[in-house]
């Protein structure tokens, strides 16, 4: 890992501003699922309206072509703040008695909706922010801090909300909005994209434009389909972790707590190092291995399930998983022209919206006749497939850059 990376007070300022807002999300999250689940007494009405909330991330591949066509840090801070504000008009409805279930569900849904813009902008500016040769370890930390605030959120969670309920959970997730938006306006790219001057295309035209990138990366066409597959498959460890907790560790409440801090650890490791292990190995193996190890976990974990192990396999599925995530991630986006990495960041996101509730259906249809053994089983071993999906990808993928036809000129000066 590069030293100069910590001496980028742009990055430091940006990574720790995020890392407030992550927390609060969670919590916001968990504040959510809770006020919905006390007013309806309904577990059904509770997934149907997370399932409505989780389509906001299908905005990801519209919400790509404004990225790139606006300025990055500009759309950063507006985008938080207008999230700090339906947050707080959420606490207001809250203390002025008019507080509902569709109140709530639709500011979240709202919430995922700037979300889908603010990930996809998040994504072209950090490159800006740290240069690309920093690029690579700057996204694996900030992958490993999501994973660390995800981590502190659940752990205060509980706290709070017997402490305040879910209000206080909405107030704080507002005022890590407010940090997230003043710390990124102190921010500044140390690598700007020059100033566009020409008249921009269609949203259609800029939506195709990103799409026939992807149509014509040997790269894209061959990594989208193991990432997407890798989420689907991936899901029993999300769905019907509970469940393996309950009905075949026969434990209780803390024992799932520490499930989830088991995962979330190994995600930490292995978003943080993945891409130190892709320089030392190669892009296709660093993967390879990540998908190898994280499918082992799984099914690891039918074969002796005690939960003393399952916890060493929990740890070792999410350093896989994290290490995947970073060096993926990493290398299309700095295989991608500055100008299109809000598109592809956006068409990934909403691509993997698509895979989790299916795969989620799937589970739940699966795991009557299988089981939860062999619903495991099987999960792990397709994600050991995956990796030999990638058998014959080149560690240097072609630049992935806009057609010639639509490329907007620039001004160089």
């Amino acid at each position: 890992m590069k030293r100069g990376l910590w001496r980028n007070r742009y990055f430091a300022i940006l990574l720790s501003g995020q890392w407030v807002s992550q927390v609060g999300n969670t919590l916001g999250l968990m504040a959510v699922s809770w006020y919905i689940l006390s007013a309806t007494h309904s577990r059904s009405d509770l997934g149907y309206a997370m399932g409505v909330i989780g389509l906001a991330g299908l905005a990801g591949i519209v919400a790509g072509v404004f990225a790139d066509r606006w300025d990055h840090r500009r759309t950063l801070v507006t985008t938080d703040a207008l999230r700090m504000l339906l947050s707080f008009l959420v606490v207001v409805a809250a203390l002025e008695h008019d507080l509902n279930v569709f109140l709530v569900a639709g500011a979240l849904f709202a919430l995922n909706l700037l979300g889908t813009l603010f990930s996809a902008a998040e994504a072209a500016y950090l490159p800006e922010v740290t240069g690309p040769e920093e690029y690579g370890d700057a996204n694996g930390i900030n992958q490993s801090s999501g994973a660390l605030a995800q981590l502190g959120g659940l752990g205060l969670g509980g706290f709070l909300l017997a402490l305040g309920g879910p209000v206080l959970l909405f107030l704080l997730n507002g005022i890590s909005f407010a940090v997230s938006s003043g710390s990124l306006a102190l921010t500044r790219p140390i690598a700007p994209l020059p100033k566009k001057t020409a008249k921009p295309a269609s949203i259609r035209a800029d939506l195709r434009q990103g799409l026939n990138v992807v149509r014509d990366s040997v790269f894209l066409r061959r990594l989208i389909p193991v990432a997407i597959l890798l989420n689907f498959v991936a899901v029993p460890l999300n769905v019907m972790d509970v469940a393996w907790v309950r009905q075949v560790l026969h434990m209780g409440a803390v024992a799932y707590g520490i499930f989830g801090v088991a995962i979330l650890v190994g995600i930490v490791g292995g978003s943080a190092f993945g891409n130190t292990l892709a320089e030392w190995v190669g892009f296709v193996r660093s993967v390879m291995a990540g998908l190898t190890v994280a499918g082992a976990g799984i099914a690891a974990m039918a074969i002796f399930p005690h939960f003393i192990f399952n916890m060493g396999c929990l740890f070792a599925v999410g350093v896989g998983i994290g290490a995947v995530n970073a060096v993926v991630s990493t290398r299309i986006m700095v295989a991608t022209a500055p100008e299109l990495r809000g598109r592809l960041a956006g068409l990934l996101s909403a691509l993997l919206t698509v895979a989790s509730p299916l795969g989620a259906a799937v589970v739940g249809w699966a795991s009557g006749p299988l089981g939860l053994l062999w619903l495991f089983r099987l999960s792990g071993l397709l994600i050991f497939l995956l990796a030999f999906g990638l058998i014959g990808l080149p560690d240097a993928p072609e630049a992935l850059v806009s057609s010639p036809m639509t490329e907007m000129p620039l001004d160089l000066d």
